[in-house]
């Protein structure tokens, strides 16, 4: 006899079974377990081998619905289909569908590259991919084309955010040259993309200001070195800012704990850095000597230049530009980041290995696979390359 749903309501396990079955006929039955549970299941043969094929759980699977599933099962019969594998199947080729959405691949690739990022730049890439690539986040990956990857783009100039567009396209080169080496997809619709044709010329690049010219340089440091008139603590860090290649706020940031005079290096934990690694800075003898001297000073405080105000704090935001610009030098001539540029133009065309060069300004170099970081690599060299700053700035400075 059929089932109703007054009767599978009211099945019970008897007290001294494990289960029960009730038969609705073409082999689904419902088992009725001493835990109350009530599951649907489909008896039937496939190469003369009995099998059971689950068909879910009552309530939330109705009579009705456990015979249509059953129906369906031997429709699949008929055809000489497995109705256990062809769900498996089914399960399986759902798996790699979900695993090909762009958003799965992407975040996938973006927890392999975050470790090479600071925390601020891995939140930006995110919301890149999640948010500015929303359009494509439930896309198969192998399904964007060139076109996805223009309306991406024209929505960036759309929004006025022009600038955003060649960093996204980047990330999306990079994603999907991951995507292809997993076999996910076929192409890669951002590779030699023209942006440029898309959404036209971007507004230029503002650089740092940076004086690279010698004499003009040497001036510099004598204006730098000379003038003490003012606050201690500003002068001494202008001083120190051209001679460690670190960024402003890196050196108004330094600690006393980061100074080793033993081995002459500025050892700046990962947690201080744009990056998440130690950096190390080697120590030149001007550095060395100006530091000693400034110890005197402010040893007393957790920080080399502690602010006027609250000494456990570092000197504020803007005194290193503020004292370029009490020197007579606009923001259109040198800015305090701008002394990086200088040092890398320099010494690049004083022939210094670019790769020192790169390290010592705590750029990554190489590819994530081949740049495994060593905060010491090529210690030796850059300590040469720091005396070799450090003499030439001394070299050039008007008497």
């Amino acid at each position: 006899m059929s089932l109703v749903d007054k009767t599978i309501k009211a099945a019970k396990c008897p007290d001294d079974k494990k289960s029960k079955k009730l038969f609705d006929g073409n082999g689904l039955y419902l088992l009725v377990n001493r835990t109350g549970s009530k599951l649907w299941r489909m008896r039937y043969k496939f190469s003369n081998k009995h099998q059971e094929l689950a068909l879910g759980k009552y309530p939330q699977t109705t009579l009705t619905e456990a015979r249509d599933l059953a129906k369906n099962a031997r429709k699949l019969l008929d055809q000489g289909i497995n109705p256990m594998a062809e769900r498996k199947a089914n399960k399986q080729a759902n798996h790699i569908a979900k695993n090909k959405l762009f958003e799965v691949v992407a975040i996938e690739w973006w927890g392999i590259q975050k470790s090479e990022w600071s925390e601020d730049y891995a939140k930006k890439v995110k919301k890149w991919l999640l948010e500015d690539c929303s359009s494509i986040r439930d896309r198969s990956i192998d399904s964007i084309k060139v076109v996805d990857i223009a309306q991406i783009m024209l929505a960036q100039k759309e929004m006025g955010t022009p600038k955003k567009a060649p960093p996204i396209l980047s990330t999306l080169n990079r994603v999907f040259g991951f995507a292809l080496g997993k076999e996910l997809t076929e192409t890669n619709p951002a590779q030699n993309f023209p942006l440029k044709d898309v959404i036209g010329k971007l507004p230029a690049v503002k650089h740092m200001a940076a004086i690279t010219e010698p004499k003009a340089l040497g001036k510099l440091m004598s204006d730098i070195d000379n003038n003490n008139s003012g606050d201690f603590c500003t002068i001494e860090a202008l001083k120190l800012l051209p001679r460690v290649f670190l960024r402003p706020v890196e050196v108004r940031s330094l600690k006393w704990a980061y100074i080793s005079f033993e081995e002459e290096l500025i050892i700046l934990p990962a947690e201080d850095m744009k990056r998440s690694r130690d950096h190390l800075v080697p120590m030149s003898r001007q550095v060395q000597e100006q530091l000693l001297q400034l110890r005197e000073y402010t040893g007393y405080s957790t920080h080399l230049f502690p602010n006027q105000r609250d000494a456990s704090k570092p000197l504020s935001k803007n005194v290193l530009t503020n004292r370029l610009r009490e020197l007579g030098y606009s923001a259109d001539i040198v800015s305090a980041h701008g002394f990086r540029s200088t040092a890398s133009t320099i010494l690049n065309e004083n022939e210094w290995d670019d790769k020192y060069i790169e390290i010592q300004l705590s750029h990554l170099i190489g590819t994530s696979s081949s740049r495994p970081y060593n905060r010491a690599k090529y210690l030796k060299q850059r300590k040469k390359m720091m005396q070799w700053w450090s003499d030439y700035l001394d070299s050039i400075k008007v008497s």
